[in-house]
């Protein structure tokens, strides 16, 4: 059996090369000349919120950066028809825009499911529903489980409304019909509340521009 040696020191390991330095100190300005809104929304947000993560951080903002509008704010509004600068942003219209804009989202939440839903109308009832809206599609499979036809229903031809009734009960097993009516009556309130915020924004926007417009100094205007 072989002595085990001692006292035999391991050699010393090879000197590792420094780990390389992060540079750290690109400022906002150089890093938000790509341009691109979503790295100018970032730094927005970064700058806005960082003294709540990192308290010894006081950034001096400018005062286009201590506005309450993103870029994302700015195409929204723009997207809606309302061309709005900066400085005509406050609290209301951010408010409004954001209850628009979460409209939007559970809208397309629900065309994506109705979607997918559409492809029995075609299969059951040969109905092309490809360019159909949420609020059409909502209504198709509203009239399919409730089997009546309401005033409101005259968005589709006489040969549609016919087949979607003369077919009802064969979407039986196919549909849940609670949750087609619970969503038919979802889109339609989103339509309300947003229709309701953008006469409000419109109302919002308009007044801004009023108290843009005399607050606005005079350009080239000789000092005493």
């Amino acid at each position: 059996m072989p002595k085990r040696r001692r006292g035999v020191r391991p050699p010393p390991l090879d000197p590792s090369p420094a780990p390389a330095t992060i540079d750290y100190s690109l400022t906002y300005k150089e890093i938000a000349a790509s341009g691109a809104p979503v790295v100018m929304d970032v730094m927005w947000a970064m700058k806005r919120l960082i003294r709540y993560f990192v308290p010894t951080e006081t950034p001096e903002l400018a005062e286009e950066d201590s506005l309450t509008m993103s870029q994302g704010l700015r195409m929204f509004l723009s997207r809606y028809g309302f061309e709005i600068k900066p400085e005509m942003v406050y609290n209301d219209i951010v408010r409004a825009a954001s209850i628009m804009f979460r409209c939007d989202a559970v809208e397309k939440d629900l065309y994506e499911h109705l979607q997918h839903l559409g492809r029995h109308l075609k299969n059951v009832s040969g109905i092309d529903y490809e360019n159909w809206g949420t609020v059409k599609l909502a209504t198709a499979f509203k009239i399919i489980c409730s089997h009546k036809i309401d005033k409101s229903d005259e968005m589709f031809s006489d040969d549609v409304r016919s087949k979607l009734l003369d077919d009802a009960d064969k979407y039986k097993d196919l549909v849940f019909s609670t949750g087609c009516i619970a969503n038919y009556k979802k889109i339609l309130g989103l339509n309300i509340l947003r229709n309701d915020k953008m006469d409000q924004l419109a109302e919002l926007v308009k007044v801004a521009r009023i108290k843009a417009e005399h607050v606005r100094v005079p350009e080239n205007v000789p000092e005493n």
